[in-house]
């Protein structure tokens, strides 16, 4: 039995030595490297072009880049946020197409928003509550759209206005209520993607 205990002493000695040793020759190793590449550096020839201090020349800044911005692009935007502020929809009594007189004052000033931008085209929407058949609803909502044109033009607009009707189909509100039902009754002001004239 003690000739295994030494045993185990005698090989955890060597390895211990071993590991030790390998372990000195690494560094040795490493730092002959790292004085090689120094050595290499200080006699490598100079780079061509460039100096070690810094040149007393003034660095030009590059060309200044501006984009042209698209004008019908910002047509489109500007007439957008006019009508967001100027009331974008116009809202009518149950199965009727006459303009109020709160619509009336809606389109006014939708109007003066659009007479800035005579080249953008609009589309007037013409929805409807869910009561009535869809055939009834859609001929409704074309009527109101249809109105809705003829006073902006009464207005002096000059745009480019299409009409379309969506009846029913296009609900800003979901519940079966009066106050509901008078948010779908409306005609919607929308600008077209298209650069007008």
């Amino acid at each position: 039995m003690r000739s295994i205990t030494a045993w185990s002493g005698c090989s955890a000695l060597a390895l211990g030595l071993l590991f030790a040793l390998s372990a000195c020759s690494t560094k040795e190793t490493s730092s002959r490297t790292t004085q090689q590449t120094i050595d290499q550096t200080e006699k490598a020839p100079p780079l061509q072009g460039f100096s070690k201090t810094p040149s007393e020349e003034v660095v030009q800044a590059p060309p200044t880049v501006t984009a042209k911005a698209d004008q019908g692009e910002i047509a489109l935007r500007q007439a957008r946020e006019a009508l967001k502020r100027a009331r974008g929809d116009v809202y009518f009594e149950f199965d009727r197409w006459a303009l109020t007189n709160e619509g009336k004052k809606n389109l006014a000033e939708s109007a003066a928003a659009l007479k800035q931008n005579p080249s953008v085209k609009i589309l007037v929407e013409g929805h409807c509550d869910e009561r009535g058949t869809i055939e009834y609803n859609l001929v409704l909502g074309e009527k109101r759209a249809q109105e809705t044109r003829r006073y902006l033009q009464t207005l002096g607009v000059t745009n480019p206005v299409g009409v379309t009707s969506y009846g029913k189909e296009r609900p800003v509100c979901t519940e079966h209520d009066e106050s509901c039902y008078w948010k779908n009754r409306r005609a919607h002001l929308a600008v077209e993607e298209g650069k007008g004239k």
